[in-house]
């Protein structure tokens, strides 16, 4: 290798790590947005909750490799048939673009049918999402909320179009589709998978996971849910790891 190569080459490396901030600053919102949860549209009138998530990314791009967020939600229910939460956050973080705010979101969740009076619960999502970060345009999200559950199934189906608000209102809605399914050996152990289906970011999900209900006290319970999410196309995350707990009373 020649020493004019070896400066050429240097000088090419120190271009690319210049702009590579900027670069994944502009890398699709299937790297930094918080859409890696399955919502219920069951509604319990007088119910709080306290619900902490996040997710961990694996890949071969540093860009993205081992970037993440956790958020803080808090919610309550004053009517049998709507929940109002609060999403503080959420934390971004990343190894070349660090630890930052990425927002709020008010989620309002409305619960259409009885419980088990049909064949599934239905409910709606209608949420605002206030991005931090200029560059972003805050967002509109509203969609239809499934859930089936029997002695020994429990399964939970999202479907969500999200619409920028502000100068790119004339802009399309962005869908997607988020899909949670299990066998119940036991309310506290419910294994199964998890599947997200997002064209807007031109990334494709699936992977095993693992949910549960433990009850404590009469109307206290804690629930979580974990699932290792693989990447089905090129343009999804090799690996995401996700993570949910939360607590009612």
């Amino acid at each position: 290798m020649t020493c004019r190569y070896r400066k050429a080459r240097a000088s090419l490396i120190k271009r690319w790590r210049q702009f590579t901030p900027f670069l994944t600053l502009m890398a699709p919102p299937a790297f930094s947005g918080d859409d890696y949860i399955v919502y219920s549209p069951l509604v319990t009138q007088g119910q709080s909750e306290i619900e902490m998530r996040g997710f961990n990314t694996r890949d071969a791009d540093p860009a993205i490799d081992r970037s993440g967020i956790f958020g803080i939600a808090i919610a309550y229910s004053p009517l049998s048939w709507w929940k109002t939460e609060l999403y503080s956050g959420p934390v971004n973080y990343g190894p070349l673009t660090g630890t930052h705010l990425g927002g709020t979101e008010w989620e309002n969740f409305f619960q259409m049918t009885e419980h088990d009076r049909y064949w599934a619960d239905m409910g709606m999502l209608v949420a605002y999402v206030r991005n931090t970060p200029s560059r972003l345009s805050n967002s509109v999200e509203v969609g239809p909320l499934i859930e089936k559950e029997t002695d020994t199934t429990h399964q939970k189906l999202n479907l969500i179009w999200e619409k920028q608000v502000g100068v790119d209102l004339v802009g399309k809605f962005n869908f997607r589709a988020t899909y949670m399914g299990g066998y119940k050996v036991k309310d506290e152990f419910v294994p199964g998978i998890e599947a997200y289906y997002r064209p807007a970011d031109n990334a494709h999900q699936l992977g095993p996971g693992v949910s549960g209900e433990f009850r404590v006290g009469h109307e206290k319970t804690l629930e979580y849910s974990t699932a290792l999410l693989y990447g089905l196309n090129q343009g999804a995350p090799a690996k995401i790891y996700v993570a949910r707990i939360s607590a009612t009373f």
